[in-house]
Order: structure tokens, then C-alpha cells, then sequence
């Protein structure tokens, strides 16, 4: 009895970092941080500053951006060709769609943003679970989430001031999402027409990816119980994320041709 006291005061004792020290943690000390995070798996307070910084930035995109513009973009450089009056009627449709909606309209679909990419973290937890389950990691998927969303957040939050950053000092109208608010992949290097393979397999080489890729191999070897290291996770990781690429340059190599 005093054995099964002694180690939950343990795990208690482990979990030692608020939200405040696991949010500034998870940037400077990640390592110490998924420690933590495997005493006490919390995610809810995270994901909602993400969600919060995904709504804003969502926001200001669309009463700074031309709508027009980008679908045109959009509907040009897409796999499946459209006609010229095919395209001018749908950006017809879209601008027509944005002065309707008003900004109660745009608010509220801003809000859309956070619930799809909470969908996402909860398809990738399971995939990233099955995946280490397969390599002899025993975890759980209440971790694997914890783990997922702290990996992707944090360089998901950076990545939204700046980008809501950028869009405040450029001129309503300037910004073309279609190429990325700000540079942080090698996309805009290769013309997507001419080469859309190659830049589908360019604009996946992201800093951010990166960047999270990191930090999900910290993670995942922190709750494996010593069964794998941030090398072999990292492994892991970067397997299912060449065959994501390999799948998307293989959409648009069919629909190119």
C-alpha cells in the first residue's frame, strides 16, 4: 500500500509544470517538457490558444485578402483544367459569397478552421499510436494525443502571428495565400504549372514541418517507456510523412498530365 502511495506521489511529483512553464517549455526545453506531459497527458489549454491563433489569423485573411484573386489562382494552377468561363464564374461566385457572408459571416466561418484541424490531430494520434504500437512501443492514445497536439501546436501558433503579422503590413489585397503568407517552404521556387510535381514535393519541405517533426519524436520517445529514442521515432515520423508527399506529387502527376 505504501509502495502504490509512494509512486501515484511520484507521478504527482513529476507532473510538476503548469500550463505557462509547458507552453514556454515545449520551445526552449522540449525534452523535460514531454517528460511532463507523459506524467499529466493534458492538452485542452494548448489547443486553445492554437485555436484561438487559427480563428485570428483565418479572420484577418479574409478582410485582407482579394478573394477573386485567389480563386482565380486557385481554379488555374489546379490538376483538373477549367475553362475561362468556368473560372470567372466561379470567382464571380466567391465574391458574390463574401459580400453576403459580412463580417458576423466571416467570423463564424473562421471558427471552422480550429474543429478541422482538431479532427486532423485526432486521425493523426491514432496513426501515430498504431505506427509505434506496430514497432513494439506500448502507449496509450490518450498520450499519443497529448503528444500530437503539443508537437504541432507550437510551431503551428508561430507560424499564425506571422502570418497575421504579414497580412496587417501588406496593402488589402497584396497577399496571395495560394503561394503562403510567408516563405517558409521551397513551393515558390518551382512553377506549379510547368512542374507540378516538383512543386508539390517543394512546397512539403517546410521549416515548420520540420520543425514539428521534431518535436513529435521528443514526444513519442518520452512516453515510450525507453522503447524508442527520438532517432527511431524520428524514423517513425518521417516514413509516414515521405508517403503523405509521395501521395499528393501522385494526385498531381495524374491530374497534370
Amino acid at each position: 500500500m505504501e509502495e502504490a502511495d509512494g509512486a501515484v506521489s511520484a507521478e504527482q511529483e513529476a507532473a510538476s509544470m503548469n500550463f505557462l512553464q509547458r507552453l514556454a517549455g515545449v520551445y526552449f526545453e522540449p525534452k523535460k517538457t514531454f517528460q511532463d506531459i507523459n506524467s499529466k497527458p493534458s492538452w485542452i489549454a494548448i489547443f486553445v490558444v492554437l485555436a484561438a491563433m487559427l480563428a485570428a489569423s483565418s479572420y484577418v485573411a479574409s478582410t485582407r485578402v482579394d478573394v477573386g484573386a485567389v480563386t482565380r489562382k486557385t481554379l488555374e494552377s489546379l490538376p483538373i483544367r477549367m475553362s475561362e468561363e468556368q473560372i470567372n464564374q466561379a470567382v464571380e461566385q466567391a465574391e458574390a459569397q463574401q459580400q453576403r457572408r459580412g463580417p458576423v459571416g466571416m467570423l463564424f466561418s473562421s471558427l471552422v478552421t480550429p474543429i478541422t484541424v482538431l479532427i486532423l490531430y485526432l486521425i493523426l494520434a491514432g496513426i501515430f499510436l498504431l505506427t509505434f504500437m506496430i514497432a513494439g512501443a506500448q502507449l496509450k492514445y490518450k498520450k499519443a494525443l497529448a503528444i500530437t497536439i503539443w508537437g504541432l501546436s507550437p510551431p503551428s501558433i508561430v507560424q499564425q502571428i506571422l502570418s497575421a503579422i504579414v497580412l496587417f503590413i501588406k496593402e488589402p489585397g497584396t497577399v496571395d495565400p495560394t503561394e503562403g503568407v510567408i516563405m517558409t517552404n521551397l513551393g515558390s521556387l518551382v512553377d506549379a504549372k510547368a512542374h507540378a510535381v516538383l512543386n508539390s514535393i517543394a512546397s512539403s519541405l517546410d521549416l515548420f514541418t520540420i520543425w514539428g517533426i521534431a518535436l513529435l519524436s521528443i514526444g513519442f520517445a518520452a512516453i515510450s517507456d525507453k522503447k524508442l529514442t527520438p532517432k527511431k521515432a524520428a524514423g517513425g515520423i518521417v516514413t509516414l510523412w515521405i508517403l503523405y508527399v509521395l501521395v499528393k506529387a501522385g494526385y498531381r502527376a495524374i491530374f497534370s498530365s
